[in-house]
């Protein structure tokens, strides 16, 4: 019977795809995943960015980030993930990302890059509200089909798991997104932070900051993180009208822990 009903939305999408009815921007793409089926992805991927990467050893920095991230998600409609937060340690490298079902890593090349906890805060922000608006779910059914990633789910392809978490790990898995994914991200994602308490600016500055150091070419820094994002300046300029819609003095005063960021986390990074 799943066999049965696979084919069936199989041939669903099939026909979605001829119509092109899921590849017009600003319209919601088709997304033949289930939770379950999503987390399962999720968690091949995951799999393979852990045999690539390297995790810190630092139980007190993944707690600080798990504190954080948890913060985060409180403020979240979806609830049907159990969001997962992870660092990678790679000083050089400023990226971060979120896998389908939930998995996040965050790299400590991007923690370094970050002045702040609302810095870093806006980054996971963006991250986890691709998973809250089921954008995985869409973009991998728009760029591999639901057969290719049946084989996934039941375990029969290693190596296309492999691939799309060296995707994820160059930056180009963020490819998938479509541009109005990236900017729903954005809008949830400052929503998301000023819900947790810090200053929905923070979002702000980290763009300005990535704009300026894409502009320098990132100096010794491996810089792929948004690297197939919207020009950040479109960004910067839709964020800054967004950003009016929040209660002043939390636009001026909210906190951005500068100190208890540089406390738990940048004091422990070499």
């Amino acid at each position: 019977m799943r066999r049965v009903i696979h084919e069936i939305l199989y041939a669903a999408g099939a026909v979605a795809l001829l119509a092109g009815c899921i590849t017009l921007e600003g319209t919601r793409s088709l997304n033949l995943l289930s939770t379950q089926e999503e987390v399962t992805i999720g968690r091949e991927i995951a799999d393979e960015i852990e045999a690539k990467e390297k995790v810190l050893d630092d139980p007190a920095l993944q707690q600080y980030l798990n504190e954080i991230g948890q913060r985060l998600v409180a403020g979240v409609e979806r609830r049907d993930v159990q969001y997962q937060f992870k660092v990678i340690d790679a000083p050089d490298t400023v990226n971060a990302f979120a896998l389908p079902g939930g998995f996040m890593y965050v790299y400590t090349g991007l923690m370094k890059f970050c002045d702040n906890e609302a810095e870093l805060a806006s980054v996971m922000a963006h991250e986890i509200a691709h998973v809250a608006a089921y954008h995985h779910g869409e973009a991998l059914t728009r760029a591999y089909g639901y057969q290719l990633l049946l084989s996934i789910i039941l375990g029969k392809n290693q190596a296309q798991a492999a691939r799309i978490a060296g995707e994820f790990i160059g930056g180009m898995g963020m490819l998938y997104f479509s541009r109005q994914n990236e900017y729903e991200a954005d809008a949830k994602g400052m929503e998301y932070l000023a819900r947790a308490g810090y200053q929905p600016g923070a979002m702000i500055t980290f763009m300005q900051k990535l704009a300026q150091a894409e502009q320098g070419g990132g100096g010794a820094r491996r810089i792929t993180l948004f690297a197939t994002h919207p020009p950040t300046s479109e960004r910067i300029a839709r964020l800054s009208a967004l950003e009016q819609q929040y209660p002043a003095d939390l636009r001026v005063n909210g906190p951005v822990h500068a100190d208890r960021f540089h406390d738990r986390a940048i004091s422990r990074i070499r």
